[in-house]
């Protein structure tokens, strides 16, 4: 097998299991390439796409998670202004007097 179809192979694999949001690791690889995980051991080069796209697979989910973690702050900063919001208008119709904001 020459160094171009399995680089293509591998190429493709990868594509495949990045956009099913699938694991990826050489037996992954190998498994949907359909070549022995062997031969990509052996090979330098398709380690090094591999390891790639492992690390920019890494990158995008690190991105991703601050992302979701600014979003759920002004949600809970939000949620906490509501609470705020409630617990003052049941005081006002309680009659209890009026408390500082926290």
């Amino acid at each position: 097998m020459s160094a171009e179809p399995l680089k293509e192979r591998i190429e493709t694999a990868l594509q495949e299991l990045t956009g099913q949001g699938a694991r990826i690791s050489i037996t992954a690889v190998a498994a949907r390439a359909g070549i022995p995980r062997s031969s990509l051991y052996r090979n330098a080069q398709a380690r090094e796409l591999i390891a790639r796209r492992i690390a920019e697979t890494h990158l995008h989910a690190d991105m991703n998670l601050a992302a979701e973690v600014t979003r759920l702050r002004i949600l809970i900063e939000t949620l906490a202004a509501r609470v705020r919001n409630q617990e003052e208008r049941l005081r006002h119709l309680e009659g209890r007097p009026h408390t500082t904001p926290r």
